[in-house]
């Protein structure tokens, strides 16, 4: 992610002739000479825009905000995704010839307007922790519907569940995003009134507003999956499965159904032949497990945690497990340092994973983390369905 946002660090961040064409752009005419050093350039654009008026200033860092949020690799991973769906095939040559992030949000914000909602939603959902998805994966294969009439009855009937039950929601409004194979239904139901102290122009006021809380609805019709992400809302879940079922699926009932309940194999990887099994395109340049948890079958919740230095001995886990010679046990959780091959100058980027069961993994699905999930895949501890054993 690209770092916490101050003007100043954008501006070092985002190159001039850049930053000129945004003012350009906007019909913002400001006395700065974009010739001038970088330091003076800085200084004079902060002057210049405190200068504006309050209105155009805080919009103009509203701005600026979102597109130091995008200035990053999962921000140019979504912004080539909803180029994708446009069918726009030159996108990715150029913004690749682009150097740096920022260079890269700024360029695609001035020159793909249309793209610039889309990737900025699919970034948010990127970032949402892996915990806060809830997934069924039992729903019948078909085509989602996702004309204007489909949506509308989504967001009524979302609307009209929260309004009845809780006395918010009055209002609601759902985007859909369609994502290489996936679809996206962000939806913003009104919440209850709050108030804020605020400043208005010069004045220190308290300030009643209208907030939307969030649900994001992701379909994947080859996989019959629906995850749903609605935090502080999880008792609504089988309501919310229900009414997508009806508006987006046409389904006149959903039957009763789980969460995803699927588990992560953990323990062939400490059996004498496993291997993590890393594809070259994949940029992972080593796996190491760096910790391990297992539970012991006899007893109850009796669990044991082990951690060694794997960086200089690669089996320096497996070799203490073995030492301990314990009784019939489980892995219960197992932590990775996964390590990618550097690029030109740069250090080698590092991810920690910890993966527990029986299906918790905190990875997200974009960028590296994707990566690895496709590692995990290959190497055979993808989550599976339930096993009678254990």
């Amino acid at each position: 992610m690209a770092t916490q946002y101050s003007n100043r660090q954008f501006f070092r961040n985002t190159p001039k002739e850049y930053l000129a064409q945004f003012f350009v752009a906007k019909e913002i005419p400001l006395a700065v000479d974009f010739s001038e050093h970088n330091k003076k350039v800085v200084d004079e654009l902060q002057d210049a825009l405190n200068s504006l008026p309050d209105g155009q200033k805080a919009g103009i860092e509203a701005v600026f905000q979102d597109v130091n949020a995008l200035a990053c690799e999962g921000g140019v991973a979504a912004l080539i995704d909803e180029a994708s769906f446009h069918n726009d095939e030159t996108f990715v040559e150029t913004i690749a010839a682009i150097d740096g992030f920022h260079a890269k949000a700024m360029w695609a914000f001035l020159s793909k307007p249309n793209y610039w909602h889309g990737a900025t939603m699919f970034l948010h959902a990127d970032n949402v922790s892996p915990s806060y998805w809830k997934k069924r994966n039992d729903l019948p294969r078909v085509p989602p519907h996702v004309e204007d009439e489909d949506i509308d009855a989504l967001a009524k009937a979302i609307s009209g569940f929260f309004y009845h039950k809780e006395g918010r929601g009055k209002n609601c409004i759902v985007e859909p995003y369609r994502r290489n194979n996936k679809e996206y239904f962000f939806a913003y139901p009104e919440d209850f009134a709050q108030s804020a102290i605020e400043w208005i122009g010069d004045k220190l006021k308290n300030q009643a507003h209208h907030p939307a809380f969030e649900i994001i609805f992701v379909y994947c019709e080859a996989e019959g999956s629906l995850d749903i992400y609605a935090p502080k809302n999880t008792k609504a879940l089988p309501d919310l499965q229900l009414m997508f079922a009806q508006n987006i699926l046409k389904m006149d009932a959903l039957k009763d159904g789980d969460i995803d309940k699927r588990v992560y194999e953990l323990t062939p990887v400490i059996e004498d032949d496993f291997e993590f099994k890393i594809e070259p395109s994949s940029g992972i340049a080593s796996v190491l497990v760096t910790r391990l948890r297992v539970n012991l079958k006899q007893g109850n919740k009796r669990r044991i945690t082990l951690e060694a230095d794997a960086h200089k001995d690669p089996n320096a886990v497996y070799a203490l497990l073995e030492e301990l010679n314990l009784p019939p046990y489980y892995v219960s959780q197992l932590t990775l340092k996964v390590t990618f091959e550097s690029v030109g100058n740069r250090r080698a980027k590092t991810r920690m994973v910890n993966i527990t069961h029986p299906n918790s993994c905190a990875l997200n699905y974009d960028g590296n983390d994707l990566k690895i999930r496709q590692m995990l895949a290959t190497s055979g501890l993808e989550p599976k369905a339930v096993s009678s054993e254990q």
